[in-house]
């Protein structure tokens, strides 16, 4: 994804990404985010009154001086957050939370907060797919602006058929039947779904996964008994995905490597904090994930906790992109998964 990156970032043909104009490019955007959030939404109004741009943000270390957002803030001041107007936000998505009295997370997106969706997923899965591939969506995908109809979209630029599903029952195997014929007589080559679901129809169908060349797992945390399920039975690689409805449904995805996910550094700023005090860690060390939206308009997050436990690996990855990489997530909080929503 570093070509297409630089790209975004405004790098001339011909100029390779560098961590050091990839972050010159996060400082300005979050700056300008900051400046946004505190003109535009009450909210932010309040909670960064004490933040002052020019001051308080010379360099991405001085993040810290940002309070924290939470999901709480999101339950209980949502629309407080959003820095449009209601006649802008062309899509809604309402999070339930458990038990009958959790107020639900609603998040609100404009045309173009989706559009960047379509666009990381049209690049991001360039690793699994092209246009002489087949891809079946076992993901949410009847409603417009769903993560799976976000994925239609961004994978029909690059050419790929795609067999918009929707998502399995993770308890039950009712409709693996269907799948799986669906996959014999398509001759599907790719899937994307929970890894559970997946995982699930590989045991009971090996031989009706011939066709099958790649997997993406994503919505839940993707065990490697899960992983080794898809892969001995339907001799297929597998890439593993990132993200929160918070983040944009898209994250970070694994690359032909596959040994943690790239993170799209010019839309997400990510961070581990020690969770209990709230201070930044450094690479290869493990603790609560944080991210700030750099090019959202409808309703941006900054310095965002979800609860994830995660780490950015401290190695460069073999395939040579300076995009960092988080690490499988441990102890991922119930409910969170990029694509669920």
């Amino acid at each position: 994804m570093d070509a297409w990156i630089g790209r975004k970032i405004g790098l001339r043909a011909g100029i390779g990404l560098t961590r050091p104009a990839l972050e010159a490019y996060q400082l300005e955007m979050l700056r300008r985010t900051i400046a946004m959030a505190k003109e535009r939404s009450g909210f932010y109004a309040e909670r960064l009154s004490g933040i002052d741009v020019d001051r308080d943000l010379r360099s991405l270390g001085d993040m810290a001086r940002i309070p924290f957002s939470r999901e709480d803030d999101l339950r209980e001041r949502g629309p407080r957050m959003a820095c449009v107007p209601q006649s802008e936000v062309s899509r809604i998505v309402t999070l339930e939370t458990s038990g009958s009295t959790g107020r639900p997370k609603r998040v609100f997106f404009t045309e173009a907060d989706q559009e960047l969706t379509i666009d990381f997923f049209h690049h991001g899965m360039k690793n699994l797919v092209d246009g002489s591939d087949t891809l079946l969506i076992l993901l949410p995908c009847a409603r417009p602006g769903s993560v799976g109809d976000l994925l239609r979209q961004g994978l029909e630029r690059g050419g790929t058929a795609v067999l918009p599903y929707g998502q399995l029952p993770r308890d039950d195997g009712s409709e693996d039947g269907r799948v799986l014929a669906l996959i014999r007589e398509r001759r599907v080559t790719s899937l994307v779904g929970g890894p559970v679901e997946i995982a699930r129809i590989a045991r009971k169908c090996p031989e009706a996964g011939e066709s099958v060349r790649t997997a993406l797992l994503s919505t839940e945390y993707v065990s490697e008994e899960n992983i080794s399920a898809i892969e001995g039975n339907w001799g297929c690689r597998v890439f593993e995905h990132y993200g929160t409805t918070e983040s944009g449904l898209g994250g970070a995805v694994s690359c032909h490597v596959r040994e943690g996910c790239h993170i799209r550094e010019a839309d997400l700023l990510f961070e581990i904090i020690e969770p209990d005090s709230g201070e930044p860690l450094p690479d290869g060390e493990w603790g609560e994930i944080v991210f700030t939206t750099l090019t959202r308009a409808a309703m941006p997050f900054i310095r965002y906790r979800i609860g994830d436990i995660g780490r950015f690996m401290p190695d460069p990855c073999a395939c040579g992109s300076v995009l960092k990489r988080l690490d499988r997530v441990r102890d991922r909080a119930a409910g969170k998964g990029g694509g669920r929503r």
